[in-house]
This record gives structure tokens, C-alpha cells and sequence, in this order.
């Protein structure tokens, strides 16, 4: 899910197209929706136009601003997102949404699956939901991984109902790395976290573990402020259909207040307004984008787990945090 940089016109449009939905909502433009449409500005747009007086720029010429595909996808995109600022986005900012994607020639399959949300079809969100999520990679790398025994094994495992002892030792032999390599930062934020180690009752299938390697290579850690940051960076990196489904995820649970994770979340509506959240979760975002490859797409980490990680960072392209622009 690549970012795209928009000159100041465009901006404007969109950031006024966003106001519009911020405005449709349940709460209008409260502060989750603020520190949203902020942190896009400082983060995508790096610009500084007032918000109040957004919605006085005209409409009429966003087609005309607005040339590029990818920007029109990546504009509907962030207008999904402004939806889910505080819960479920209301029937009005889909409207919108639907609307302006027809204008701009858009067909970007989460508009329709999040109307089932908004009209409360909470099953129809769902199974919608995970047809085109970053679970469906899981499945199918643990499938490349193992064939088809691997992945019934895999959903046991995960369940709880058995474990697998040689594959719990190789993950739990990275322990004894030396500090700093990617293997034993790997072992250390399991073992912090308290994850189950692939092969534990409770772990991960092999498939999905890249999302823990993503947590440990970003510097996220696994609160849900962590986890909205970390699923922004997946996303960024991610090539594969379900890019954007993978913030959404986190996004839909964590301040949406929807959990469709398969074990309890902690539940904070409009978790999003926290100080500097927004803007640590689309410089995320920003920073998986920007490197140069697709983690979730046959990346072999165990060619690198005996590695310095910041040879590995490097190697891949993953810029270290910027803490002048988290600065409030």
C-alpha cells in the first residue's frame, strides 16, 4: 500500500473531501476525526490548511484535481478511515463515500463491506471482511510452508487443542543468539509480550509469524496503541489484495471498537485521539511503504535470524522512527 505525494491543489480537495465525511458522522469532526485529519496533513499531505475553513473550497473540481488512479483509491481510502474514527461509520459517510468513489471511477472493495457495518449486518461484515483480509496470507503462506497438513495443524495449534514440540524448540532455540541479532530480538518480544511461541498452544500458525517479525523490525510493541501502529506498517509493505484490509484491522478493532479478532480486545472508542496516536500510526504507515520488499510474500526470516538487526533494517529499507515529527 504505497503512499502517493499530492501537490497543494490536490490537497486541498481531499483534505476537504475528508471534512466532509469527518462531518457525516455520528460525533461530526470530535477529536478522534481532528487528530485523523491533522495527522494526515503533517504526515501524507505536509501541509497546514485550516479545517474550519476547508469546507469552503469547492468540490467541483476534485475529478479535475484529482488525475491519477492511485490517487483517487488512496484519497477513498483515507475517507474509509476518517469513518471508523470513533466506531462504526454512519450510513451518511458511506453515502459519501459511495458517491465520490463513482465520480472519481474508484472500486476499492471496502466501501462495500464496511456499509454492512454501518447498517449493523455485523455477520455479513464479517465473513466480508476476512474474504480479502491479510488472514487469507496466513493461511496460504502456511500452506507454501506445509501443504494442506500444515494449516489444519496450524489452526489446532492456535486453538489450543495441541502443540507442536520440535517446531516450540526451534523458535524457542533463537533465545540463545547473541543480543541484537533478529532471532533473539524476536525471542525477547515474544517472551516480553507474553506471545505463545509458534508450536505453543496458542501460537501462531509459521504463516502469520512475519506479523510478530514486522512488530520487532518497526520497534512497535503489542498494545493496541502498538498494534494500530505495527498493522499501518504491514500495510505499507504489503503488495497483495488485502493491503489496505490489514490497517483496517486494526483500525475496526482498536477505535472502532469492533473486534473481529478471533480472542477478546480491550474496547476505546475513538482510541485514535490519543496524543500523537494518528500521527505515530500513518507514519507507520509511511515507513512500510517505503521499504523494499513485501515481508508477507515469502520473505525467508530465517536466512536472517543470526543477523545484527539493524543489518537487517538496512537491508530492507526500514528508516529508523522520526522523533522530530512525532513531536507534539
Amino acid at each position: 500500500m504505497k503512499i502517493y505525494r499530492l501537490n497543494e491543489n490536490t490537497c486541498q480537495h481531499h483534505l476537504r473531501t475528508l471534512v466532509e465525511v469527518a462531518q457525516a458522522g455520528s460525533s461530526g469532526v470530535a477529536q478522534p476525526q481532528l487528530a485523523i485529519l491533522e495527522a494526515i496533513q503533517k504526515v501524507l499531505f505536509r501541509t497546514d490548511i485550516d479545517l474550519e475553513n476547508s469546507i469552503a473550497v469547492s468540490n467541483l473540481g476534485l475529478l479535475e484535481a484529482t488525475q491519477a488512479p492511485e490517487e483517487r483509491l488512496q484519497l477513498v481510502r483515507l475517507m474509509l478511515i476518517v469513518s471508523l474514527a470513533a466506531g462504526p461509520p454512519t450510513s451518511e459517510q458511506i453515502n459519501i463515500i459511495e458517491r465520490i468513489s463513482q465520480e472519481l471511477d474508484v472500486n476499492e472493495p471496502a466501501t462495500g463491506v464496511l456499509r454492512h457495518l454501518a447498517h449493523n449486518h455485523r455477520l455479513r461484515f464479517r465473513v466480508g471482511f476476512m474474504r480479502r483480509s491479510h488472514i487469507r496470507n496466513y493461511f496460504a503462506n502456511t500452506y507454501r510452508l506445509g501443504g494442506a497438513g500444515a494449516v489444519v495443524k496450524g489452526i489446532l495449534v492456535f486453538r489450543g487443542v495441541k502443540k507442536d514440540n520440535q517446531l516450540r524448540a526451534r523458535y524457542r532455540d533463537l533465545g540463545d543468539l547473541p543480543v541484537n541479532t533478529l532471532g533473539r530480538c524476536f525471542y525477547e518480544h515474544c517472551v516480553d509480550a507474553n506471545i505463545p511461541f509458534p508450536g505453543e498452544k496458542g501460537g501462531f500458525p509459521q504463516g502469520a509469524v512475519y506479523h510478530d517479525f514486522t512488530h520487532v523490525l518497526a520497534g512497535y510493541d503489542t498494545s493496541p496503541e502498538g498494534e494500530m501502529k505495527a498493522a499501518a506498517f504491514q500495510a505499507g509493505y504489503t503488495g497483495g489484495n488485502w493491503d489496505f484490509f490489514t490497517m483496517l484491522f486494526a483500525l475496526v478493532i482498536h477505535t472502532a471498537g469492533v473486534n473481529i479478532a478471533p480472542f477478546p480486545m480491550p474496547r476505546l472508542l475513538g482510541r485514535i485521539a490519543q496524543p500523537n496516536l494518528a500521527v505515530e500510526v500513518f507514519h507507520a504507515l509511511a515507513r512500510g511503504s517505503a521499504i523494499n520488499r513485501d515481508l508477507g510474500a515469502g520473505w525467508d526470516f530465517w536466512a536472517y535470524v543470526e543477523e545484527p538487526i539493524e543489518h537487517i533494517r538496512t537491508s530492507l529499507g526500514i528508516e529508523p522512527i522520526d522523533s522530530s515529527l512525532l513531536a507534539t
